[in-house]
C-alpha cells in the first residue's frame, strides 16, 4: 500500500488536476441548483395511443477471411422493415477497395422501397446526397432508421402515435450545413403531422447526463418516489459537448448545435426504480418555437412512464424500445439460424478445399475461444 501511495507522489499535477475537477463539480453543483423539476402522473389505463419504436441492429459475421456486417432495422410489433448487408474491407482509411464497396452497397440501399420513399420525401437522387459520411454499417443503418421513422410520420393514418426512437434524436449523420439542412425539412415534415404523430429519442446514456447525474444526486433535485422531468437549458448542454456541427464549440456559444434535433430532458419515469433517461423532443430552432406544446411534452413523458412502469428488463425504461431492440439485434435463436445460413451461402460459393479449411477454421477458434480457453470474442 505505502508503494503505491508512493508512485501516486512521482505523478506530476494530480493534486492540481483534482482540484480543478473539484472546481468543475461545484460549478456544475450551482447550475444545476437553478433546474426545475417537475412532477407528473402516469397516463390513465383508458387513455388511446399507440406506441410503435423503430431501432437498428447490426450483427457482424466473420468466417476469415469473410467478414459482413448484417444490418436490421425493426418496429416493436416485432416486424423487420428491411435489412441488407455491408462487406467489411480491412484496411485503413479511405481505400480505393473500401470506396468501391461502399458505392455498390450504397446502390443497393438506395433501390430498398423505404429507403426511395425517403430520399424522395428529401427531394434527392440518394443517400449519398443527404450524408457525408456513409462509410460504414453504423452511417447506412441510421439513414435506415430514419426512412422507417418517416415513413410511419407520413402515413396516411390518423391514429394518434407516439415514435420512439431509440437513442437521440440529434444526428451527425445526417447533412446539416446552411445549404443543404436535412435535419430542419424533417422537423418541417414533422410541424405538419404533429396533430397525430409524436416524434421522442430515449437514450439510457447521454453527455449531459454523465456530465450532471452526480451534481443531481448531491442537490438532490429528483425525489426518489415520483416521475417527473427537468428541461435542460441551452447553455447548459453545450457545456457537455466540444462539436458544434461545423467545428469546435467556442466557449461562449449560445446557439443549439448544429446537429441537434431538439430539447434535452432528463426524466425519471418509474417510481420503483432511479433510473435516470434522456429524452430529445423535437423543437423548431429557427424560429424558437417548440414543435410540441409544454402540455404535449407533459403528455408523452406520461405515456413512456406508463409503457415504463413494469418494463422488464429494465425497469423505468420504456417496453416498446426494449421490444424493437431485440428483434433489430437478434438475440439468442434467431441470431444463430441467420448466422449459419449466411456462412452456408458463403461456402457453397467457394471450390471445396478452400470451403473445409474456412469451415475448420472457423470450428477452431469457436472451440477454443468458448470451448477449452473460455471468453474470446464470438460476434
Amino acid at each position: 500500500m505505502d508503494r503505491m501511495y508512493a508512485s501516486l507522489e512521482r505523478i506530476v499535477g494530480i493534486e492540481d488536476a483534482i482540484k480543478m475537477q473539484r472546481d468543475k463539480l461545484n460549478s456544475l453543483r450551482e447550475a444545476v441548483k437553478t433546474l426545475k423539476y417537475k412532477k407528473i402522473d402516469i397516463a390513465g389505463d383508458y387513455a388511446s395511443i399507440t406506441y410503435k419504436a423503430i431501432d437498428g441492429g447490426c450483427m457482424k459475421i466473420n468466417l476469415n477471411p469473410f467478414e459482413i456486417n448484417l444490418v436490421d432495422v425493426a418496429d416493436s410489433n416485432g416486424n423487420i422493415k428491411l435489412s441488407f448487408v455491408v462487406p467489411q474491407i480491412s484496411g485503413y482509411g479511405d481505400i480505393p477497395e473500401q470506396k468501391q464497396t461502399m458505392s455498390v452497397v450504397i446502390e443497393n440501399v438506395d433501390n430498398i422501397p423505404v429507403i426511395k420513399k425517403f430520399t424522395k420525401l428529401l427531394n434527392v437522387s440518394g443517400v449519398s446526397d443527404i450524408s457525408y459520411i456513409l462509410n460504414d454499417s453504423n452511417g447506412l443503418m441510421e439513414i435506415a432508421e430514419w426512412a422507417c421513422i418517416f415513413d410511419r410520420v407520413t402515413s396516411d393514418s390518423d391514429e394518434p402515435i407516439i415514435i420512439l426512437k431509440d437513442g437521440l434524436l440529434r444526428s451527425k449523420v445526417l447533412k446539416s450545413t446552411h445549404t443543404s439542412n436535412y435535419i430542419t425539412i424533417l422537423k418541417k415534415i414533422l410541424k405538419e403531422k404533429k396533430k397525430y404523430v409524436k416524434l421522442v429519442g430515449v437514450s439510457k446514456t447521454s453527455a449531459i447526463l454523465s456530465l450532471i447525474s452526480t451534481a443531481i444526486f448531491l442537490e438532490k433535485k429528483i425525489p426518489s418516489d415520483s416521475i417527473g422531468y427537468i428541461k435542460i437549458p441551452l447553455e447548459l448542454e453545450l457545456k457537455a459537448y466540444k462539436w458544434s456541427g461545423s467545428g469546435l464549440l467556442k466557449t461562449e456559444s449560445s446557439k443549439p448545435l448544429d446537429y441537434a434535433f431538439g430539447d434535452i430532458y432528463i426524466v425519471k419515469l418509474s417510481k420503483n426504480s432511479n433510473l435516470l433517461v434522456t429524452l430529445e423532443i423535437p423543437k423548431d430552432f429557427n424560429s424558437g418555437e417548440p414543435i410540441y406544446s409544454e402540455g404535449e411534452i407533459e403528455d408523452i413523458i406520461s405515456y413512456l412512464a406508463k409503457d415504463s412502469r413494469h418494463s422488464y428488463p429494465v425497469l423505468g425504461y420504456p417496453q416498446t424500445i426494449m421490444r424493437a431492440h431485440e428483434v433489430a439485434v437478434r438475440l439468442g435463436f434467431p441470431s444463430s439460424i441467420i448466422k449459419d445460413e449466411i456462412k452456408d451461402k458463403i461456402l457453397s460459393g467457394l471450390e471445396r478445399d478452400a470451403s473445409d479449411f474456412i469451415r475448420d477454421g472457423w470450428l477452431l477458434i469457436d472451440f477454443v475461444d468458448k470451448g477449452v480457453l473460455g471468453g474470446g470474442k464470438y460476434d
